[in-house]
C-alpha cells in the first residue's frame, strides 16, 4: 500500500527533525532567506539521517534500555578511550576556578583533578548557575497500544511541536 505524504506532514517533519532543539525558528517563519537560516536546518536533517542510519533500533535517538545509569556509564567509558578521568562517589568535591573565573580543577579528599570542563550537577555549582529553560517530562498512560511495537521492550514517543502547539518537541 502506498500513499502520497501531504505538506502538513512534511511540515511535521522538518519542524521536528529540520530545526534545532531549541530553536522555535520553524514555529515562527517557515521561509529562511539568508544562507545561515538555510544551513542550520540542512545540517540537522543530515544529523536526523545520519543518526537514523547508525542506530539499528529504527530510531535517530540514544534511548538506555536499562535505565539512566546507561547514560553515565557510557560517557565514562568513552571518557577512559580519550584519556579523561571520571569521579565517581567523592564526597565534599569542590570545583576550583582560576584568577579569570574559568574551571581549573576539581578537589575532592585533598587531591585535585586538573582540568579544562566540568559536567556535573547544578547542584555543586549553586552560586554559577542561572535558568535558562526548562524540562518537560510526563507519563502517558495509554488507552490503546502504539502500532508497530509489539516486539519492543520499551519505546520512546516523540511528540511533535506542531501537534503540541510548542516551540519544542515533547
Amino acid at each position: 500500500m502506498s500513499r502520497s505524504i501531504s505538506s502538513a506532514e512534511v511540515d511535521r517533519f522538518a519542524g521536528g527533525a529540520g530545526s534545532p532543539p531549541s530553536s522555535s525558528s520553524s514555529a515562527q517563519s517557515p521561509v529562511r532567506s539568508t544562507p545561515v537560516q538555510l544551513y542550520l536546518p540542512i545540517v540537522c536533517l543530515y544529523l536526523y539521517a545520519h543518526s537514523l542510519a547508525r542506530f539499528q533500533g529504527g530510531s535517530p535517538y540514544i534511548y538506555p534500555l536499562y535505565g539512566l545509569g546507561e547514560l553515565p556509564q557510557g560517557f565514562a567509558r568513552l571518557s577512559a578511550v580519550y584519556g579523561g578521568t571520571y569521579m565517581l562517589n567523592k564526597p565534599d568535591c569542590k570545583v576550583e576556578f582560576d584568577m579569570e573565573g574559568k574551571v581549573c580543577g576539581v578537589t575532592s579528599e585533598g587531591e585535585t583533578a586538573k582540568c579544562k570542563k566540568v559536567v556535573c550537577d547544578p547542584s555543586y555549582l549553586q552560586n554559577k548557575v542561572r535558568k535558562i529553560g526548562r524540562v518537560v517530562r510526563a507519563i502517558a498512560i495509554m488507552s490503546h497500544p502504539i502500532p508497530n511495537t509489539n516486539e519492543s521492550h520499551s519505546v520512546q514517543i516523540i511528540l511533535p511541536q506542531k501537534q503540541l502547539g510548542r516551540r519544542s518537541n515533547m
